[in-house]
């Protein structure tokens, strides 16, 4: 039996903060043993090498703690290293089947590892003896919007909110919710609710700035300018008001105003932005370099030969989110969204070879080394051959298959950052689609230095933009020479100006029979999580373009970085 004190409900006024303390304080209570005490506060100030000592050490005699099985799997876990964190707790699980804080962990894990179906037998289990538990329940609505089952997601997150109509942690889930479904009035109705409640939500003002449909109130500007001259916000808090009042003024059409305050806003980020320009250039050429003709000619065949994958490619803020929409109104293809599946993929050969791959560092699907991933892809391509390639591709292929909630034959990954995996792509599906999402490069970049991305340190800095952009061109140009016909591009504005010839020659490309709903993809109502999901849910416009204009005269570092690629629009100069 579980611990009945596990199980209690949440009583009656107690916040939410204070009722999922409660629960994981129940779910895991303080160790009793001396040595895996010490490995749990070495392992929570940060001394993970010391931590996972103690544990080995402490396995060595008993191999089948689950205590101890589970303390190294949250090792394991925080090391990114998930498969292995997997197997560890389903031992703790097979061990103890009783302990719910060992089958919790195994569903958060397995949700990490993509394996969902299997996530949520273990917290469905969980619910069954303890459905009041709001923590399993917040979980679970993590869970089924990973799975893309959002209107089940917005079942739990409004329970949430309706059980703890004062916490605005709960409540900014559930504007989140809304807003990926398109219930933009819903939504920001919560998300004005949550400011009421506690006013100085600096990140309740950055959402609503993310919604097109949204415009601030005079007194919206008056209260954060009074929020940013409080001494206490933080470095953070302030970046997250100066991009809302980037918004509220370039609404006003107080562009200078507007312009000063995302600077401002960028400017705050790039204190903690670890992004070096020169760095990625030096990626691209070796690309150049080493992605040629010859290369891709002795490899003819290699790979898994499924054309179930259309890759979208391109920059943030190119019309991307729109593309994927439009190709998933189609009977065929299901949307998947953003999904960094090639970076699981590169990394198995990496985990293989890692003690003869020389790298500085090696985590989280990130390689960073001397000389750039090019280094690591030179040594690994050195040493796999063309059936080790088609395993590369059928692995891919089964963990998207666990992400699709339909039996559509074919599917969209919206990662757009694979434009410079191209050559990866083409060696492990080279049947696949790959379809370039390309937007005039001031729009482009305007719109990415105004925009909220979190981890996208490139768009910080309009020089660094524009350098960025003249990479993602030359490289896709490149990919154009040695693997000619490889790449369908769909300009964003010959979009706009004629969609229903632009939408025909997609799929051509794609070889399926055209159908009319694509042409009114503003009626798919599938989820949609980006800050495009206003857009998508409309017919297209003219206003998305030549955005840029009344911002110009701020515009010098961005033209200038740009250089011949902003006079040959949409070619690119050899």
């Amino acid at each position: 039996m579980a611990d009945a004190a596990a199980t209690r409900p949440c009583k009656t006024g107690e916040s939410a903060r204070d009722c999922f303390a409660v629960a994981r304080e129940r779910l895991f209570p303080p160790l009793q043993n001396r040595a895996l005490a010490q490995a749990a506060d070495a392992l929570a100030e940060g001394q993970t090498a010391l931590a996972e000592s103690l544990v080995s050490r402490f396995l060595e005699k008993k191999p089948r703690d689950a205590h101890a099985l589970n303390l190294m799997a949250d090792i394991a876990r925080r090391a990114n290293r998930f498969e292995n964190a997997e197997q560890l707790l389903s031992r703790c699980v097979a061990l103890s089947p009783e302990t719910q804080g060992f089958r919790y962990n195994y569903a958060v894990v397995l949700r990490r590892l993509h394996k969902y179906e299997e996530a949520n037998a273990q917290l469905d289990r969980l619910l069954g003896r303890d459905p009041a538990n709001a923590l399993f329940r917040g979980q679970k609505a993590e869970l089924l919007s990973a799975m893309g089952r959002h209107s089940e997601v917005l079942v739990y997150r409004r329970a949430l909110a309706e059980e703890f109509p004062r916490d605005t942690d709960i409540l900014v889930r559930y504007a989140n919710a809304l807003s990926g479904a398109g219930l933009h009035t819903e939504c920001i109705a919560v998300y004005r609710k949550a400011l009421e409640i506690e006013p100085s939500l600096e990140g309740v003002y950055s959402a609503l700035a993310s919604l097109k449909v949204y415009r601030f109130t005079p007194a919206d500007i008056d209260a954060m300018e009074k929020q940013l001259k409080s001494p206490a916000r933080s470095a953070q808090d302030r970046a997250a008001l100066r991009h809302a009042l980037g918004k509220a003024y370039g609404d006003m059409k107080r562009y200078d105003k507007s312009f000063e305050n995302y600077a401002k806003s960028n400017a705050l980020k790039r204190i903690q932005a670890d992004f070096d320009i020169e760095r990625v250039t030096a990626h691209r050429k070796g690309f150049e370099a080493f992605f040629t003709e010859n290369f891709f000619r002795e490899r003819t065949g290699w790979g898994c030969h499924s054309n179930a994958p259309i890759f979208i490619v391109g920059l943030p803020r190119s019309g991307s989110t729109l593309l994927e929409q439009i190709l998933c109104s189609h009977s065929a293809i299901e949307g998947l969204g953003e999904l960094h599946a090639l970076d699981t993929v590169l990394v198995r050969p990496l985990v293989r070879f890692r003690k003869e791959v020389q790298l500085e560092q090696f985590a989280n699907g990130a390689v960073v080394d001397k000389n750039g991933l090019l280094n690591a892809y030179k040594q690994i391509f050195d040493r796999l051959k063309g059936d080790e390639f088609r395993s590369m591709g059928e692995f891919y292929l089964q963990s998207m298959r666990r992400r699709q909630l339909t039996e559509r034959l074919f599917f969209t990954d919206k990662t757009l950052v694979n434009y410079a995996c191209i050559g990866l792509i083409h060696l492990i599906l080279p049947n696949s689609k790959i379809i370039d999402a390309r937007r005039h490069p001031l729009d482009c970049g305007w719109s990415c230095f105004k925009s909220q991305f979190p981890g996208n340190h490139f768009s910080l800095r309009l020089n660094d933009i524009g350098q960025d952009y003249v990479n993602y061109a030359r490289l896709m140009a490149h990919f154009d020479r040695v693997l000619p016909g490889k790449v369908h591009r769909v300009i964003y504005e010959e979009l706009i100006a004629d969609p229903d010839a632009q939408i025909r020659r997609v799929f051509d490309y794609l070889e399926l029979p055209f159908e009319e709903q694509c042409l009114r993809f503003y009626e798919n109502q599938r989820p949609v999580r980006t800050q495009s999901s206003g857009q998508v849910r409309m017919p297209l416009y003219r206003s998305g373009v030549a955005q840029w204009v009344p911002y110009e005269p701020w515009l010098g570092p961005l033209k200038s970085a740009l250089g011949p690629i902003l006079d040959c629009y949409p070619n690119v100069p050899e």
